[in-house]
């Protein structure tokens, strides 16, 4: 017997690079409202580093379940310094 809702839909190819892009423009993002709390471009750097690493943390050896090397400590500060030039209002 068949079941069509057990058919899984192919991942898509350009999967991973989507979810990076997804990810740095979310990360753009808080780095917006950090600039608009207040907060200065080291401490937004570290505290998105930080939660960046926590979302992350899954301890799983899967690649998929890894952090992207979009997202590295070095990009997210890349990110964060971008944002801040642009001085979001």
């Amino acid at each position: 017997m068949s079941f069509p809702w057990l058919v899984c839909t192919p991942p898509r190819p350009d999967g991973a690079e989507r979810r990076a892009e997804v990810a740095a423009a979310e990360l753009a993002s808080r780095a917006g409202v950090l600039y608009r709390l207040g907060f200065s471009q080291a401490d937004a750097t570290r505290r998105l580093t930080q939660a960046v690493a926590w979302e992350y943390d899954t301890g799983s050896p899967r690649p998929a379940y890894s952090r992207p090397a979009a997202l590295s400590d070095q990009a997210i500060a890349r990110i964060v310094a971008d944002t801040f030039a642009r001085r979001p209002a």
